[in-house]
């Protein structure tokens, strides 16, 4: 009878343990199951010095606060951008709300004249949509 009582409670324990690894699989142990940050539409037009629109490249915001927080955007044929942020692996619209600087990297090619340019001006995200506009001094 001991034996029975031994094998029935052996039997209730593996069945709490997967019952308990099922929920622990379910709500995402292991996985940053925390959800992303906002973020916000950032977009604009980059100009040259002499104000005419700058054709390729990519522009980076980079928070002076946190190396992790950046956002990017490839410069258009027209000069027109809109960042998307890298968050936990996901490419998401848009940058989070705070303090950027931003850099201008020109577009590669074969006779590379051009550096990248840090623009000495810091751009707010807000909440909401943003706009601005960019100007390469260099």
């Amino acid at each position: 009878m001991s034996f029975m009582k031994d094998r029935l409670n052996l039997t209730r324990i593996r069945i709490f343990l997967v019952l308990l690894c099922g929920l622990l699989v379910l709500s995402g142990c292991g996985e940053n199951s925390q959800p992303l940050p906002e973020t916000f539409v950032v977009k604009g037009i980059v100009k040259d010095k002499t104000d005419a629109p700058v054709k390729g490249g990519m522009i980076v915001f980079q928070s002076p606060t946190d190396a992790e927080q950046t956002s990017q955007a490839e410069i258009q044929a027209d000069g027109s951008f809109q960042l998307f942020s890298l968050i936990e692996g996901q490419r998401i619209d848009g940058a989070r709300a705070g303090e950027y600087r931003v850099t201008y990297y020109p577009r590669m090619s074969e006779s590379q004249s051009e550096v990248p340019a840090e623009i000495t001006q810091t751009f707010q995200v807000k909440a909401g949509e943003n706009a601005f506009e960019i100007k390469i001094k260099e």
